[in-house]
Formats: structure tokens, sequence, C-alpha cells
């Protein structure tokens, strides 16, 4: 009995220090530093030759140890009121994972925000046929791939909106760059 305790114990810190060689903390390094920290990124959509341009501000802070969190100018609870079609639909803020990527200053990024009915009823509608505002009608997802560089990081991303059986409702991609939120002096009156 003692030795199958120990063989399980064994097992155990094994399976853990696997876990944590596999989930460390990765950094992607470039000449001037890491990605981990909060970005101010400016978000291009790809939009129609007709439509007029589409861009927004994200922040999205890098965690060391793989994850990120975002919040959206654009995409955020008041969306379903300004935003028309499926995109028009409340959000939450994004949780998601980073990696570094196939070179030396990629950095690889997935995240997801849920999708909420909103004032805007015909969006809803395009994800569930019976909804009422404030219900979770969907899921985005945002998967980017960036090079980080001069104190910037820049890339492309695409996008679904999908409803809550997966099928998408809107696909879209585009383009991003991003800046380092850096210390500010402290305002005097």
């Amino acid at each position: 009995m003692k030795k199958a305790v120990v063989a399980v114990a064994a097992l155990a810190i094994l399976g853990m220090a696997a876990t944590m060689a596999k989930h460390g903390a990765p950094v992607v390094y470039a000449h001037d530093g890491n990605v981990v920290g909060t970005w101010i990124v400016t978000v291009t959509v790809n939009t129609p030759p007709s439509a007029p341009p589409f861009i927004f501000t994200d922040l999205i802070a890098f965690n060391e140890g793989g994850t990120l969190t975002a919040t959206s100018t654009a995409f955020n609870p008041h969306t379903s009121e300004i935003l028309p079609g499926p995109l028009g639909v409340n959000t939450g803020d994004g949780y998601g994972v980073w990696e570094p990527g196939a070179g030396p200053n990629e950095v690889r990024i997935t995240f997801k925000r849920f999708l909420f009915a909103g004032a805007n009823a015909s969006s809803a509608a395009l994800y569930s046929s019976s909804s009422v505002p404030g219900q979770n009608i969907g899921v985005n997802m945002v998967e980017a791939v960036g090079m980080l560089g001069g104190g910037k990081l820049a890339g492309s991303f695409t996008t679904q909106f999908s409803n809550l059986g997966g099928t998408n409702v809107f696909v879209g991609n585009g383009t991003f760059s991003a800046t380092r939120l850096e210390m500010e002096p402290l305002a005097m009156p």
C-alpha cells in the first residue's frame, strides 16, 4: 500500500512538472523587450470598397503565463445602440490566451467575448429567434498573429461572431497596430 501511495505521488509530481513545462510563462522577446504588459491597439476592419472605414481602439493586457484580457471602444455593453446588422449586439470584455509564434518576434493571440441581445432587436434576431435584452446569444472569437519590434506590435486578425449553436453570423478580418501603454507622470494641480 505504501509503495502504491509513493507511486501515485511520483506520478502526480511528474504530471505537474510536465504541465508546468508545457504551460510555463511564455514570453515573446524582441530586441526591445517582450509582449507582456498593456497595449493600446488600433484595429482596422477590412470593409467593402463602398463602405466607410471601421477603425476602433482596444486595450489588451498580455499576462505572464500566456493569458490576456481585452476591452474595446467598439465592442462593449452598448454596441447594440451604435452598430448595425450582425455587429449590433452587446459584448463583454475579451478573455484569451497568447503564445510565441513561429518566428522569434511573433505572437499568436486568441480571445473570446460573450455576445448579448441588446436594444437592436433586428440584430439580436440574427442570432436567436427568441431573445430578450441581456440574454447571451453568441460568442465572438478573435484570432491574430502579430510581430513585435521597435516598441510596436502589428499584425492581422480574423473574427467570427457565432450564435450559441456555433453557426457563424458574421466573419471578418483586418489589421492592427499597437503601442505599449507607458507610465505617465502624475498630473499636478
